[in-house]
């Protein structure tokens, strides 16, 4: 095995690793065999002596010290050697491998000529005949819709300020409350003065398709309006556990329109602010009512109790909308109701006073009064019979909410800014 002596003025022998690169195999080799030779001669002239293996702690001699300076020069020409055989593989690294040749009879290839781009101006209709344009408007992509407007904020108002800031009830000449001819909850929103022009007018739709609805229910619970309808409710007590349960069990069915001014939040028509002030005004009229019904019971000689004033106060504003509703679609019938008595299975007993009641009604000029007589006459007939009698005005209702639906998609002014 050679060794070197491990000193500053000698370079040491460095090992020399193959090339890895498969396309540098003859360079390789002519680097080993050049340094084969190479070595062989620093053995052959006596500068590097073979030894066996030392004891440890020996380092190796070098024949003389004169030939350090060969060694030198030897190693100087081993690094010149190598630089070149690096420049050899890179440049064998670097060599461009030429293009595959193509076989004979290989078709030429045939240049593409530019294409020559013509501009012409034509005419809308010849745009429309070649298939440019569509001439139907109602097949074009839909536009993106717009953003709609931020809401503008609502003014807080105390409850003393929503007290007053509406149409007060009025009174009539004996200190009553004014009775009203249409549902308390239609009737403050007329009194609302939170509510601006543009939304009241979707309000007036939106109640047009309410009655629909309540007149739909009233036919089917023909037998539960016409209970309501029969005093019990003016004659209320909470003594009477019966009553309770009749008066619960007749409201019921009418529970599922939903109260009024939660639908009207739904369908994007009242505010905050509206459904705040419409409870007030709604409330107002209850407790002008309970005085009335307190004062009038003190004069009667037999107060009744508090408590069932109060329940009748609410029960009859509660159920107040089907009767009313109920009241109307009599007075749509009474045009034809004489000539249809017979039809509706009037039996010929109570059928002479049933045509008497049904003529005056349309004789009336007054529409309470000629309420006042449809119900007298109804009142002679079973619920089957006056669902019969009624019929055609739930058609018709029916029809015309169908056709006056708002189209889908549609935004009410309440949600645009401003509109309070």
């Amino acid at each position: 095995m050679e060794r070197h002596a491990e000193r500053p003025d000698i370079l040491p022998g460095r090992p020399y690793r193959a090339f890895r690169d498969s396309r540098a195999g003859e360079n390789r080799g002519l680097l080993q065999v050049l340094l084969a030779e190479w070595r062989l001669g620093l053995r052959m002239a006596g500068k590097i002596v073979d030894s066996e293996p030392l004891p440890p702690g020996e380092v190796p001699q070098i024949a003389r010290p004169l030939e350090n300076q060969a060694m030198k020069s030897g190693m100087n020409k081993l690094g010149v050697l190598v630089a070149m055989a690096g420049l050899a593989l890179g440049a064998t690294a670097q060599v461009t491998t030429p293009p595959a040749q193509k076989p004979e009879g290989w078709p030429k290839e045939t240049p593409i000529k530019a294409h020559d781009t013509k501009h012409e101006t034509i005419t809308a209709d010849e745009a429309v005949r070649r298939g440019m344009i569509n001439p139907n408007p109602a097949n074009a992509p839909a536009q993106a819709p717009q953003a709609q407007p931020v809401p503008a904020a609502e003014p807080n108002l105390t409850k003393e300020q929503m007290h007053t800031n509406y149409d007060q009830w009025e009174r009539d000449g004996s200190g009553h409350v004014v009775k009203l001819d249409r549902p308390l909850q239609w009737a403050a929103i007329e009194r609302n003065k939170t509510i601006t022009p543009a939304t009241r007018k979707k309000i007036d739709a939106f109640i047009e398709q309410r009655r629909a609805k309540v007149e739909q229910a009233v036919f089917e619970n023909m037998d539960k309006v016409r209970e309501l309808d029969s005093g019990i409710l003016e004659t209320f007590s909470m003594s009477q556990r019966e009553n309770l349960k009749k008066v619960l069990e007749n409201t019921k069915p009418f529970q599922s329109l939903g109260a009024f001014a939660s639908e009207l939040k739904k369908a994007d028509l009242f505010t905050a602010n509206n459904v705040q002030q419409h409870q007030i005004i709604v409330d107002d009229y209850r407790r002008l009512m309970l005085d009335d019904m307190k004062r009038d019971s003190a004069a009667s000689g037999s107060p009744a109790a508090n408590t069932d004033l109060v329940s009748r106060a609410m029960f009859l504003t509660m159920a107040d909308e089907a009767r009313q509703v109920y009241y109307w679609m009599l007075a749509d019938s009474v045009n034809d109701a004489a000539g249809r008595v017979t039809q509706i299975g009037v039996s010929a007993e109570v059928a002479p006073k049933v045509t008497e009641f049904f003529t005056q009604a349309k004789n009336s000029k007054d529409e309470s009064e000629r309420i006042a007589k449809m119900r007298e006459a109804v009142a002679l007939l079973t619920p089957e019979q006056t669902r019969a009698l009624i019929e055609p005005v739930v058609k018709q209702s029916t029809a015309s909410a169908a056709q006056a639906q708002p189209a889908q998609g549609t935004t009410s002014d309440a949600s645009k800014a401003g509109d309070r």
